[in-house]
């Protein structure tokens, strides 16, 4: 349900701001671009801000090409912060919610409630699904460049539609979407069958350090930072790798450990059936979703990789 004073709020508010995480994926930057779309198709001065660069593979929905660096000095009326956990996930594009109206909008069990109005539905399979929902309250009508950033959120935060969070709300989104003008056909053929080389490469460097525990029901793999340099690939080309280690007959938990070059480590879970990454990413400082999180880490990856093992095993004794 989406409280009516929000609806109000953004009728009466001119210059808006759409925010969301750092490391973007594509329903951050669907739905982002959806409601950045949506509202500029009814007169609104909306301004998406990220603090990184696009993916590539998401270059070509509509209004990509306008994002802003949290560089600029703006005055917003009102800010909109979208599919993100908790502010200091938004990285530099925080100071834009200082004396400012936010309204958070999020699909995350993790969400810290952080905004004056916070609009979480840990049930929406994506950011997109309620997205989707607003522009409608809003009463926007969908045309195909809104419909394509919807429908790029949901597919990929639903893996396609296999993943548990995927409903039949879901399903009955998606059609209304392709009513509206998306084509999956070529939304699939943009983001999934447009793989770089250099992507190839680093696919094959991670399956080459998969290590499986815990009598084979844990896989994990490592990208190290150099590899990155060695194979031209950028850190986006790391998106999806971990299903690899996931897909594997016999695995319920799969581990992706990516160094970076501040001397952190991401760590990436996914799990299949029953264990629930997002309570084990919180033990980390990170969060995300029963089946998919994340958090990132200061430290050497081995000694990083020992205690999130050590972690999941223990999720595996009380289940």
């Amino acid at each position: 349900m989406i409280n009516p004073a929000v609806i109000k709020l953004i009728g009466d508010s001119r210059n808006i701001a759409i925010l969301s995480h750092i490391m973007p994926d594509g329903d951050n930057i669907g739905s982002s671009l959806a409601l950045y779309n949506a509202l500029s198709k009814i007169g609104k001065n909306a301004v998406f801000i990220l603090d990184d660069d696009v993916p590539e593979v998401y270059k070509f929905l509509k209004g990509s090409k306008k994002i802003e660096k949290p560089d600029n000095d703006h005055k917003f009326d009102l800010v909109i912060v979208l599919d993100c956990g908790d502010a200091g996930r938004l990285g530099r594009s925080s100071r834009y919610l200082e004396g400012t109206k936010v309204i958070n909008i999020d699909h995350h069990l993790s969400n810290s409630n952080f905004g004056l109005y916070n609009i979480v539905d840990t049930n929406a399979a994506a950011t997109g699904e309620i997205i989707y929902r607003l522009i409608n309250r809003l009463e926007i009508a969908l045309d195909k460049d809104i419909c394509e950033c919807i429908y790029t959120g949901i597919v990929t935060d639903t893996g396609q539609f296999q993943y548990s969070n995927t409903t039949d709300l879901t399903h009955e989104i998606a059609a209304d979407l392709v009513r509206y003008g998306a084509e999956p056909w070529k939304l699939y053929r943009a983001i999934y069958q447009n793989n770089s080389k250099p992507k190839m490469r680093l696919i094959g460097e991670a399956i080459n350090s998969l290590e499986f525990h815990f009598q084979s029901k844990i896989a994990s793999m490592i990208i190290r930072k150099e590899v990155f340099q060695l194979i031209g690939a950028k850190d986006e080309d790391a998106d999806g790798i971990i299903n690899f280690a996931r897909d594997i007959n016999g695995v319920e938990v799969a581990l992706l450990f990516k160094e970076a070059e501040d001397g952190r480590v991401k760590i990436g879970f996914r799990s299949k059936d029953f264990i629930n990454v997002s309570e084990i990413a919180q033990e980390f400082g990170g969060g995300g979703h029963k089946r998919a999180a994340g958090a990132t880490v200061a430290g050497a990856v081995e000694n990083i990789k020992e205690k999130v093992i050590e972690s999941v095993i223990k999720a595996f004794s009380v289940v």
